[in-house]
C-alpha cells in the first residue's frame, strides 16, 4: 500500500465518513424548519466541512487527537465567524471585539426563538449559526472519538443523540441513512433497534405540527407569552381546572401577572411579598371602591360565608349607610394541577384558607398565589369575587388623574416606549381627554376595531410571534394576531400615556356541561389591567373574537363584542365585567376530539425548547462520559504496544489484569507473576484467536487488539505452548532491563516483547468471565490512581 492510499485510508476516508455520518443525522432537524432541506442544511454544514478539514490535515502531519481537536475547533470557528458576520472581521480575516458583541447579540436572538417561536419556524441568521455550531460540536466530537480514539464503536453516539434530540422537537420522520451509518460505524445494531421501538419520538415526534414545548405550570420564573402560543395551538387538551359558580357563567382564571410587558420574553417571577390566605385580604376594583367611599366590605374570615355577608341588589357600596357590594362564589377543583400559581377567579376578594395548607401564599399586589414546589395537587376550594359593576360613566366619573407613585414606578412607562410607534399611536388615539378611563376605552377600541382581525398564525407566519417592544409594533402594523398581541399592545399604549398598566396570564372564560366549566388548553388568555386612580386594578378586553367587552368598557364608540354568548346557560345576557361572568367564544362543550389529557394532567403537557436542547445535551455529555474511560484506555493500550517499548509493554500486561481482577500480588516476583498470567490464560485459545494485529504493530502499524482476526502468529502457533513462550519472553525483557549490570546484552527475543505481551493479554481477556470482560473494557480501574483503587 502505497504512503498515499495510507493516509487516505486513516485520516482522509475517516473525516469524509464522520461528515456523512453527522449531516446524515442533521436531516432530523429538518421537520423543525418551513424552508428545504438544502436551504438551511447547505450553510449550517459549512464549519462542521471546514472543521473536518482541518483535522485531518493536522492528523495527516502526525498527531491524532488533541492538535487535530483544537485545530478542528479553530477552524470551525473561524469559518463560522466568516460566514455570518464578516463585516465585524479584520480585513474579513481576524475576529474583533466587535464580532463577540454580534455573536451575543445573535444569542439573544437565538434564545428569543427558542422560546416563542412554533414548530415548524422560520430559518434566520442566528437560528442556521446555532445549528451550524451544533453540528460542527457533533463533527468534531465525533471524529475525536472515531479516529483520535480509534473507539469506532461509540463513535456514533453522539449523531445518535442528535437525531434523538431533534426528533424530540419535531415531528419528523427518523433519518434511517444517519441510523444505517451509526451502525455501520460500529454503534451496536440491536440498541438501535430497541431505541427505535421504546423511543416512539424518534419517528412520530413528542409534539404534532404547529406546537412547542412549553414550561406548562412548572416552576418559575415562566414565559406566559411561549405558554400562551402554545396552549392556543394545542386544541383543547384539558387543563386540569374544573368550576362552579353561582350563576353558572363563566369566569376568568388568573395565574400570574406578566413583570415586565416589554421584556422578550416574558416573566412572572415569584412575588417579593406573599402573606397566608386565611388574613391577607384582596382589594379588588369595587372593594377599592366601597372602601374609598365608605360602604362597607364585608369581613368574612374566608369564603365560606362570603355569600351569606353579600348583599344583593349587585352594586359597589356609594355611602355611609349602603349595602354591602354583591359576592359571587366560585368553587374550584384542580385536577393533578403542577402549577407554581394557584388559578384565582378574576377580582377575588378571599380565598379559603386550605390553599394555604397546600403551600400557596396570596400577594396582594398582583391578586395571585404562588407556591414554590410545583408538585401535582388534588384540591377543592372556594373564592368569592366581587365585580366591578359600572357603567362606562360612573366609572370614569371616579377616576382620578394620577396614580400613587409606587404604582407607577413599577408598572410605569419604560423609557423604550419614548418616541416609539406605539407611543405614537397612543398619543393620537388619546389626543383630547384627559380622564384615564376614556383614554383607555380608546385604546380598547382601536384593537377591538376592523383594522385589526383575531389571527394565532400571522404572527408566526410573518415573524412577530411573542413579545417585547419591536414585535408588538410589528403587530400594530400588520393588524392580526392573538391575545398575547392586543393585551401587550393595549399595556404598552395605556403606559406610554401616563397610565400604569400590566397584562394578566390565565385562562378566558368556558361555558358550562352540567353546571360545570371544564378549561381546556386553548382558552389560556392574556388581557390587560389598568391602574385607574380612585378605583385600583381594572381588567379591559381588547383581544378581538374572546369573551365580551366590559359594561365599563363600552362607550358609544366601543366596538360591538364579537363573541357570542354560551348557549348552554338559558336567560345570560352581556356580562359586566371580564372577571365576573364573561362567555366564552365556543360553547360551553367538553374537551372534546382534540382532548389528549385526563385528570391529573395540567393543561398541555411538555417542555420548552430550552429545556429539551439541555436536556440533549446533558445526554451527549452523559454519553461521552461513560465513553471516555474506553477511549482513554484504549488509546493508551495502543500507544504501549506500538512502541515496542520492554516498560510499557510490561505496564500495560499489568493495567490488563488490573482491569480484570487479576493484578499482580505484592509479594509476586515478576516470574511468579507470569506463570499465574499464563496458567489463566491457557484455558482459553488464545494464541489460535490471533494477533495478527500483532505482527502489524510490530510491522509500524497501529494494533488494535479488537480488531483481533484468527491469524497466528509465526513460530508461536498452538496452544499453551504459546502463552509460555510470550511470559517466558516478557519475564526475560523486563528481569533484563531491571536487574541485568550495564553492558549486557538483551536476550533473544526482546525484540518481540510487545508480540508477546500482546499474546498474553489476548489470552486472559478471552478466558475472562464476559461480564468482567465489559466492565474492564468500559470502566477500567487502572486509570484510578492506585491509591484510589481500595
Amino acid at each position: 500500500m502505497t504512503a498515499a492510499r495510507q493516509l487516505f485510508r486513516t485520516v482522509w476516508l475517516p473525516a469524509v465518513l464522520v461528515a456523512v455520518l453527522v449531516l446524515s443525522a442533521a436531516v432530523a432537524v429538518d421537520a423543525a424548519f418551513r424552508a428545504p432541506l438544502t436551504t438551511w442544511l447547505m450553510p449550517a454544514a459549512g464549519p462542521a466541512v471546514v472543521g473536518l478539514g482541518a483535522a485531518a490535515v493536522v492528523r495527516s502531519l502526525g498527531p491524532r487527537m488533541l492538535r487535530p481537536l483544537l485545530a478542528g475547533l479553530l477552524a470551525a470557528g473561524w469559518f463560522w465567524c466568516r460566514q455570518w458576520w464578516p463585516e465585524t472581521l479584520m480585513v474579513g480575516l481576524v475576529p474583533q471585539p466587535e464580532t463577540l458583541t454580534a455573536i451575543t447579540t445573535s444569542t439573544a436572538d437565538l434564545r428569543e426563538t427558542i422560546w416563542t417561536a412554533t414548530i415548524p419556524v422560520e430559518t434566520s441568521a442566528p437560528l442556521l449559526a446555532g445549528v451550524g455550531a451544533v453540528l460542527a460540536l457533533t463533527a468534531l466530537v465525533t471524529d475525536a472519538i472515531a479516529v483520535g480514539l480509534r473507539c469506532p464503536a461509540i463513535a456514533g453516539l453522539p449523531p445518535l443523540a442528535l437525531i434523538a434530540g431533534s426528533a424530540a422537537l419535531t415531528a419528523g420522520s427518523t433519518p434511517w441513512p444517519a441510523l444505517a451509518l451509526a451502525a455501520a460505524a460500529g454503534v451496536a445494531v440491536g440498541a438501535l433497534i430497541v431505541a427505535q421501538l421504546t423511543l416512539p419520538f424518534l419517528s412520530a415526534g413528542l409534539a404534532p405540527e404547529g406546537q412547542r414545548f412549553i414550561l406548562g405550570q412548572g416552576t418559575g420564573p415562566v414565559n406566559p407569552a411561549a405558554d400562551l402560543s402554545q396552549e392556543l395551538r394545542s386544541g383543547q387538551g384539558y387543563a386540569g381546572i374544573t368550576y362552579e359558580t353561582d350563576d353558572g357563567l363563566g369566569v376568568y382564571l388568573r395565574t400570574a401577572v406578566v413583570d415586565d410587558v416589554m421584556a422578550s420574553p416574558w416573566d412572572a417571577n415569584p412575588p417579593q411579598y406573599a402573606g397566608d390566605p386565611s388574613n391577607t385580604p384582596f382589594y379588588p376594583a369595587a372593594a377599592h371602591l366601597a372602601e374609598i367611599e365608605g360602604g362597607e366590605v364585608v369581613d368574612a374570615g374566608n369564603a365560606d360565608n362570603a355569600g351569606d355577608a353579600a348583599g344583593t341588589d349587585g352594586t359597589a357600596g356609594t355611602g355611609e349607610g349602603s349595602a354591602p357590594p354583591s359576592r359571587d362564589l366560585v368553587s374550584l377543583t384542580l385536577d393533578g394541577w403542577a402549577g407554581n400559581w394557584a388559578p384565582l377567579p378574576d377580582q377575588t376578594v378571599e380565598i379559603e384558607p386550605i390553599v394555604g395548607e397546600w403551600g400557596w401564599q396570596v400577594d396582594p399586589t398582583t391578586f395571585s398565589a404562588y407556591r414554590q414546589e410545583a408538585s401535582p395537587v388534588e384540591i377543592s376550594y372556594q373564592t368569592a369575587v366581587l365585580p366591578l359593576d359600572l357603567t362606562f360613566e360612573e366609572l370614569a366619573d371616579r377616576a382620578g388623574a394620577i396614580a400613587p407613585q409606587g404604582v407607577y414606578n413599577r408598572w410605569g412607562a419604560d423609557p423604550a416606549l419614548e418616541g416609539s410607534a406605539v407611543q405614537a399611536l397612543a398619543e393620537d388615539l388619546t389626543a383630547g381627554t384627559d380622564n384615564p378611563v376614556e383614554q383607555a376605552v380608546a385604546l380598547q377600541d382601536h384593537l377591538l376595531s376592523d383594522d385589526f382581525t383575531y389571527s394565532e398564525t400571522a404572527p408566526v407566519e410573518q415573524g412577530y410571534d411573542g413579545s417585547g417592544l419591536e414585535l408588538t409594533e410589528q403587530f400594530l402594523e400588520a393588524g392580526a394576531g392573538y391575545c398575547i398581541h392586543f393585551a401587550s399592545a393595549m399595556v404598552m399604549m395605556a403606559q406610554s400615556v401616563d397610565i400604569p398598566a400590566r397584562v394578566v396570564v390565565g385562562y378566558a372564560p368556558v361555558g358550562a356541561v352540567d353546571g360545570r366549566h371544564r378549561v381546556t388548553a386553548d382558552r389560556a388568555h392574556a388581557w390587560p389591567e389598568l391602574y385607574i386612580d380612585q378605583v385600583g386594578w381594572v381588567p379591559f378586553e381588547p383581544t378581538q373574537s374572546v369573551g365580551r367587552v366590559p359594561s365599563y368598557a363600552q362607550s358609544e364608540d366601543t366596538a360591538e363584542p364579537t363573541a357570542a354568548p354560551d348557549p348552554s346557560v338559558e336567560g345570560q345576557e352581556a356580562s359586566p365585567s371580564p372577571s365576573a361572568s364573561e362567555e366564552p367564544e365556543s360553547p360551553g362543550d367538553d374537551a372534546g376530539p382534540g382532548a389528549t389529557a385526563g385528570p391529573g394532567t395540567p393543561g398541555a403537557p411538555g417542555l420548552p425548547v430550552g429545556v429539551l436542547l439541555t436536556l440533549a445535551g446533558t445526554i451527549l455529555a452523559v454519553m461521552l462520559l461513560l465513553a471516555l474511560p474506553r477511549g482513554l484506555r484504549h488509546r493508551r493500550r495502543q500507544t504501549r504496544l506500538s512502541s515496542g517499548s520492554t516498560p510499557l509493554a510490561w505496564a500495560e500486561v499489568e493495567d490488563t489484569t488490573v482491569d480484570l481482577g487479576l493484578g499482580r500480588k505484592p509479594h509476586e516476583s515478576e516470574p511468579v507473576f507470569a506463570s499465574r498470567l499464563t496458567a489463566v490464560a491457557s484455558v482459553s485459545d488464545a494464541p489460535a484467536v490471533a494477533v495478527a494485529a500483532g505482527t502489524a504493530g510490530m510491522a509500524g502499524r497501529s494494533p488494535d487488539l479488537e480488531a483481533v482476526g484468527v491469524a497466528g502468529l509465526a513460530g508461536m502457533a498452538g496452544g499453551s505452548r504459546d502463552l509460555v513462550a510470550a511470559g517466558h519472553t516478557l519475564v526475560e525483557a523486563i528481569t533484563w532491563l531491571r536487574y541485568a549490570p550495564d553492558g549486557t546484552p538483551p536476550p533473544e527475543g526482546t525484540e518481540d516483547v510487545a508480540v508477546a505481551a500482546r499474546v498474553i493479554i489476548v489470552g486472559l481477556e478471552d478466558a475472562a468471565d464476559p461480564a468482567v470482560r465489559r466492565r474492564a473494557r468500559w470502566f477500567p480501574r487502572s486509570l484510578v490512581p492506585e491509591s484510589l483503587r481500595r
